[in-house]
């Protein structure tokens, strides 16, 4: 739990606090688990303090240095977080940051607009997680998932050929002078292999979606932002936004166009129920009316599960300016130190020629 005197110090209000964190710059406060509830922290230097597991729900730390502390299982929910400072602070997955104020959600963190600073997932994640910040394992992912997406979306369109054209047989690829379908058989074909399709497009783009939570650079954030597919890219303007969310929309729930070979039309509209479960009945397809609703409520199940995955890219990568600026100045560094080492080694290599030549 939090440690006693520095609960009651922080009791005593913000300038008291600041003034004590002034004298004793070399103390991290503990203040693990603390009940903070609605309390006014505006302005209070709580950099670097244990705040994990600390209840800060409804707590106004608008203007709070934040920067270094450990926000692991917080309760941030329906706070002030106007202009605080987050820069080198982390969050895991159990930090609560519902209808909080002054910052943005990210996929992978908190960000503050007006300090340009993020609290970013822990970097080292469970051990048991096998996650970790991969970025080209993300796109790997997504990779895989758009792949299978695709071959789901062709299955649905040659059921809108049946629809539009409406041809008595169809041959699909790799199977022509093979197989002939026509619409109800094929119809039930797609529909169990879309099953199996998007069963797998799930496991992938959540696999990618659970990855992004761990990046924490530049790189990354342009690299799985920007991924080239619908059902992931970042879209951060309004228009821009609502467009993709229709597009997502119409992708993610593509199969359902399997129905409509599935329904006697015409006893539909005519509200001929009894014609209508005559013709379900009769399906020609073996087990057709047995197996028919089981993979159509497992199809809803996979379409709603991957539209709310896609839902979740929707939301930015964060990264944190100062640890960027830093790792920059790291790099400029390692350069300088490699073009010296360089420089020396050519002055050894004229060296050693030199002498040969005597």
């Amino acid at each position: 739990m939090a440690h006693a005197e520095h609960l009651k110090l922080l009791a005593q209000g913000v300038a008291a606090w600041n003034r004590w964190r002034a004298d004793n710059r070399d103390i991290s406060p503990d203040l693990h688990g603390a009940g903070l509830s609605g309390q006014d922290l505006q302005g209070a230097n709580l950099a670097g303090a244990d705040l994990s597991g600390a209840d800060l729900s409804n707590a106004n730390l608008a203007g709070a240095d934040l920067g270094k502390s450990n926000l692991q299982g917080a309760d941030l929910t329906g706070s002030n977080l106007s202009g605080v400072q987050l820069s080198r602070s982390t969050i895991d997955t159990f930090t609560k940051c519902e209808n909080a104020i002054g910052c943005d959600i990210g996929v992978n963190g908190i960000y503050s607009p007006v300090t340009d600073s993020a609290a970013l997932m822990q970097i080292d994640p469970p051990g048991n997680s096998m996650q970790g910040a991969n970025a080209d394992a993300v796109i790997a992912s997504l990779a895989h998932a758009r792949k299978l997406h695709t071959f789901s979306l062709v299955l649905a369109g040659f059921g809108l050929l049946f629809i539009v054209i409406k041809p008595k047989t169809i041959s699909l690829p790799y199977l022509a002078g093979s197989f002939k379908f026509d619409d109800l058989s094929y119809a039930f074909l797609a529909s169990m292999l879309s099953t199996g399709l998007l069963s797998l497009v799930a496991v992938f783009i959540d696999s990618a979606l659970q990855g992004a939570r761990y990046l924490n650079d530049r790189r990354a954030a342009m690299l799985v932002g920007h991924f080239p597919w619908i059902l992931s890219k970042y879209e951060c303007e309004p228009g821009t936004r609502r467009k993709s969310q229709i597009m997502r929309l119409f992708l993610s729930f593509h199969p359902l166009v399997y129905c409509y070979f599935f329904v006697k039309w015409d006893a539909m509209l005519a509200g001929d129920w009894p014609a209508l479960l005559q013709h379900y009945q009769e399906f020609p397809v073996i087990f057709g009316e047995y197996l028919l609703p089981v993979f159509y409520l497992i199809l809803l199940r996979l379409c709603i599960q991957i539209f709310r995955i896609s839902e979740g890219f929707q939301k930015p990568i964060l990264f944190d300016t100062v640890t960027e600026r830093e790792r920059r100045t790291d790099m400029e560094r390692l350069a300088e130190a490699v073009e010296k080492q360089a420089l020396r080694t050519s002055e050894l290599v004229g060296l050693l020629r030199r002498r040969e030549e005597r």
